[in-house]
């Protein structure tokens, strides 16, 4: 299996456990946090799968380091940052199951593929340190940040709302 092949079968992975998660958060009408396992489960998941996709040894071939931003020169370097973008949904989304606002959420999916990239940069496993895959990352994490944060704020509405009870004749 090819390595996009991999990181395209991780990413359906994160979306769907993505789903089970705003399923949980709160989509099925509970305005409760997640159990206390399962928002820390999603996590370790979430992290060993990004893992596992950003930090084995590339193919070596191409630069070791691209700091040219929002540069792609492809049609495979848009696809990757389609990618990168919604691998980091999940961490937006585990956040807010958190309780962290925005600003911190930003931060920690800053300084989560900075890490990343860091990493990839000075351990020379053959893959590329990009700028381009911060941007998107740290995207990835403040949409998913967004999407959940909507998605808890309208089940707190519904479940708000009084509800209209109807007699019968």
């Amino acid at each position: 299996m090819s390595s996009f092949a991999l990181n395209l079968l991780f990413a359906a992975t994160l979306s769907v456990l993505l789903v089970a998660g705003l399923v949980r958060a709160g989509v099925a009408g509970a305005t409760d946090r997640p159990s206390r396992l399962g928002a820390p489960l999603l996590a370790v998941v979430w992290a060993l799968a990004v893992g596992f996709m950003t930090l084995r040894p590339g193919s070596g071939l191409g630069v070791r380091l691209n700091l040219v931003p929002l540069l792609f020169d492809g049609p495979g370097s848009a696809v990757d940052a389609v990618l990168n973008l919604f691998v980091f949904v999940p961490l937006g989304v585990l956040l807010v199951a958190a309780g962290l606002r925005f600003a911190p959420t930003l931060l920690i999916g800053l300084g989560s593929t900075l890490a990343i990239e860091i990493t990839q940069y000075a351990t020379d496993a053959g893959r590329t340190a990009d700028i381009n895959d911060v941007i998107t990352n740290t995207a990835g994490a403040c949409l998913g940040w967004a999407v959940a944060w909507s998605v808890r704020a309208l089940a707190r509405r519904a479940a708000a709302a009084p509800s209209v009870a109807i007699s019968r004749p």
